[in-house]
């Protein structure tokens, strides 16, 4: 069954951020039109761009200059050398325990043959050993050997934040240490095949990476990140439960952590993602195509980078490219809900719709509770005349989502 011009039933994607708008089809008998849940954009995902907070806001509670003066002696300055030691870069970090173990964003010692910190009360201490790494979150743990005394440590929260809870982040911008930003917590997003990521209001500039973003009890939400695009600055932290899950592996000097990283060629394909992220943010899908395509060329095991591509592609109307960026997604994550989700709305656009309902089935194996799977293909055995298949996926839907299922039994019922 084809239907074209404006009765097609899979209207193209405008998507912000996160989450595509709303799909549309024609009711087969009305010509009503039924609207297709939101999906997420993975590319978000690879909002790994991390860079971090600092000046801005007025700060506004009366316990704030407690907060700070509490937080800024866990936070230290990191310095980054070459190879034959001359000045490459500057981050922030945080200490989590008196052992001397730091925290800071993974790309801040990238490209480093050695690093050292710098405390808030003027010290410096060479970096040691990088113990654990977090690649698709951007975090690293490493040790400096100090004394118990100089190492400070910041607790981590064991919850996700609340949306409007306030925070403060302390750490290195362009040169200066210990600056402040303060804000609230904007969004709490879920990003497929990464996790949950914080989206804050505090002011961020570059130059000061892995900084802490802590709440009103001075304990660390997590590690602030940036992202700029076409001048606007997007905010974001990794929560603190990520660190907590960082998975100790042998330890490495930074020299050999680095030469390792040259050797799998892994920096050069994220770079090329990070910057097609860059153009994809600014919703400029047409420059951030050939730098996917690259970082696929260059690491044809991301299955992120395939993701991103396919969206990309999806957005453009390029759906049989779309289709196959996302087979390829799916053939390195197999259990990637949301890329079966897509690949079944790139065929629905192509009206393939059989193959639509196979990708939408796949998707709920994976994820039983797929509220948005189960209401698309409910409204794609819609388009194929199968009113009964579509009938259980609304007697699903009354247990996960009544107001999808709502939605769905009345296209049913019409």
């Amino acid at each position: 069954m084809s239907m074209k011009g404006p009765s097609q039933p899979f209207s193209r994607m405008n998507s912000k951020l996160v989450v595509r708008e709303t799909k549309k089809f024609s009711d087969p008998k009305g010509g009503k039109t039924m609207t297709l849940t939101n999906r997420f954009n993975a590319c978000l995902m690879l909002l790994f761009i991390f860079s971090i907070p600092v000046y801005g806001s007025a700060l506004a509670q009366e316990n704030q200059p407690a907060i700070i003066k509490k937080v800024s002696p866990s936070v230290v300055s990191i310095i980054t050398y070459t190879p034959d030691s001359k000045p490459l870069g500057q981050g922030s970090g945080f200490f989590i325990n008196q052992q001397g173990d730091v925290i800071t964003n993974r790309h801040v010692l990238e490209g480093s043959g050695r690093a050292e910190i710098k405390t808030a009360s003027g010290k410096v201490y060479p970096l040691e050993e990088i113990l654990a790494e977090d690649k698709e979150g951007d975090i690293i743990r490493f040790s400096v050997k100090i004394p118990a005394q100089e190492a400070i440590p910041l607790s981590l929260s064991k919850s996700i934040p609340e949306v409007g809870e306030k925070v403060i982040v302390i750490g290195s911008h362009l040169g200066l240490e210990k600056t402040v930003s303060d804000g609230i917590v904007s969004a709490v997003r879920d990003i497929p095949a990464f996790g949950k990521i914080l989206q804050i209001t505090a002011p961020i500039s570059p130059g000061s990476s892995g900084s802490p973003v802590v709440n009103m009890k001075g304990e660390v939400l997590g590690v602030a990140t940036f992202q700029r695009v076409k001048g606007q600055n997007l905010n974001f932290a990794l929560p603190g439960e990520r660190i907590n899950k960082l998975i100790t592996s042998k330890a490495k000097t930074v020299a050999e952590w680095n030469a390792k990283l040259q050797t799998e060629g892994i920096p050069e394909a994220e770079g090329l993602f990070k910057k097609g992220l860059s153009y994809y943010l600014a919703e400029d899908y047409e420059k951030a195509i050939p730098y996917f395509e690259k970082a696929v060329q260059k690491n044809p095991l991301s299955a992120e980078a395939y993701f991103c591509l396919g969206t990309a592609y999806d957005y453009l109307g390029r759906y049989q490219e779309a289709v196959e960026a996302y087979k390829e997604a799916i053939r390195l994550k197999p259990d990637l809900a949301e890329a079966h989700c897509n690949l079944a709305l790139a065929y629905a656009h192509l009206d393939r719709y059989q193959e639509a309902v196979e990708a939408y089935k796949q998707a709920i194996r994976v994820k039983p509770e797929y509220t948005e799977a189960h209401y698309d293909l409910g409204a794609t055995y819609l388009i194929l005349g199968d009113k009964g298949s579509a009938l259980e996926e609304y007697k699903i839907l009354k247990d996960l989502d009544k107001e999808k299922a709502n939605k769905l039994f009345k296209f049913i019922s019409k």
